[in-house]
């Protein structure tokens, strides 16, 4: 008789995955990377009785999906998410020392039972980067108005103003960026 006790999360994992040698690969990978995971030690950590951290994060998630290197984890609570956040340095680094075929760049969470897909966060951070970005070619765009001629012709004389084709450069660049970024949207 075998003495192994199977948690029911290795169960159902085992279940959901059958056919999928690679998604087994990732999962177990996960798990050793993750139940790595040190704590600093705190008076709770200290109980003998106490599971480690590492083995704790590994118990409670779980890897969803992989799309573009980024890996799609699900938590049971959302305070699992911030451990996962704290250690996602060390948690990227063993996944690419142990999977380096894989290309896995970042980390996406979301906490069991919300329909987020990996697709619905990529979409989350770009829109937030090119808020990001939208909002230093403002700042950019302020700067370099000091230098047209509309600036120099309303009494900002000291400054110099570009010459013509410098300036039909620029205006060329600025209209491709926002051609590109209305192409994207």
């Amino acid at each position: 008789m075998n003495n192994q006790i199977i948690s029911a999360a290795d169960i159902m994992m085992q279940v959901a995955n059958i056919g999928t040698s690679e998604a087994n690969e990732i999962c177990n990978v996960w798990k050793k990377v993750v139940s790595g995971v040190k704590s600093y030690k705190h008076d709770s950590e200290d109980s003998e009785k106490r599971m480690p951290l590492g083995e704790r994060l590994a118990g409670n998630t779980r890897v969803i999906d992989l799309k573009n290197g980024v890996l799609l984890v699900e938590t049971d609570h959302p305070g699992w998410i911030q451990y996962l956040r704290m250690y996602q340095k060390y948690i990227l680094t063993g996944l690419k020392m142990n999977l380096p075929e894989l290309k896995i760049t970042n980390l996406a969470f979301r906490v069991a039972g919300e329909k987020v897909s990996l697709s619905e966060s990529y979409n989350q951070e770009l829109a937030r980067a090119r808020k990001q970005q939208a909002a230093l070619i403002e700042k950019q765009e302020k700067e370099l108005s000091k230098f047209t001629p509309a600036a120099a012709s309303s009494g900002n004389k000291n400054k110099s103003e570009l010459p013509p084709e410098l300036l039909a450069k620029f205006n060329s660049i600025k209209q491709s960026i926002a051609d590109q970024e209305n192409d994207s949207k």
